[in-house]
């Protein structure tokens, strides 16, 4: 995933399946909260519809295929959405920030959530990972903790989400290895006189 560049006057979003990434502009949306409503919308098409699209698979960012025809995309294959659009006026609120680590095969996203002020962060993410949502100034890293992209604002599908904590933590696998490296002793190595002395007389 990459951030997406801005175009004025354009509402563009890059979809995030298991498998591929397709990017475009969604037909008939644009704003954030259209979107997500349309993603959750329980009747009608089970597909959401990008005009100038194009598709690659995942991880291969420079095989990008421009279809020069819309493309139909099943809201239930979609893990989240990196959603571009030009800059709205933000509206007051009084809902807080909440860190949120989301785990989301192949995926791991960590970002911002609103939540109203006072509610147990856990006991809102029950009620939230039941269907898309919102998450801000968000990072991807895939299962070993690499680093994917990141978004200002992404929209995850909470159908796809196995696991979720209120933290601000994520697994990276990649600096445990590097720790790991760095104090595994070597059996074969020599030992310090002392220590050799002390393992004859054990023997």
């Amino acid at each position: 995933m990459k951030k997406i560049e801005d175009r004025p006057g354009d509402v563009r979003v890059e979809v995030v399946t298991t498998t591929f990434v397709a990017s475009g502009e969604p037909v008939g949306i644009h704003t954030l909260d259209l979107f997500i409503d349309a993603l959750n919308r329980q009747q009608g098409s089970h597909q959401i519809e990008l005009g100038e699209p194009a598709v690659r698979p995942l991880y291969r960012a420079s095989d990008q295929l421009h279809l020069g025809a819309p493309l139909l995309i099943r809201r239930d294959e979609i893990v989240f959405a990196n959603f571009e659009a030009p800059a709205a006026t933000a509206a007051t609120s009084t809902e807080i920030d909440a860190p949120v680590l989301l785990l989301a095969p192949p995926f791991q996203i960590q970002g911002l959530v609103s939540l109203a002020p006072g509610i147990d962060p856990t006991q809102a993410l029950r009620a939230i990972v039941g269907g898309f949502f919102a998450v801000r100034k968000a990072s991807v890293y895939d299962a070993d903790g690499n680093a994917l992209g990141e978004g200002e604002q992404i929209i995850v599908n909470g159908a796809a989400v196995q696991m979720a904590s209120a933290t601000r933590q994520h697994i990276d696998l990649a600096t445990a290895a590097r720790i790991s490296d760095v104090i595994t002793i070597d059996a074969d190595a020599p030992m310090p006189a002392e220590e050799q002395e002390r393992g004859q007389r054990a023997a």
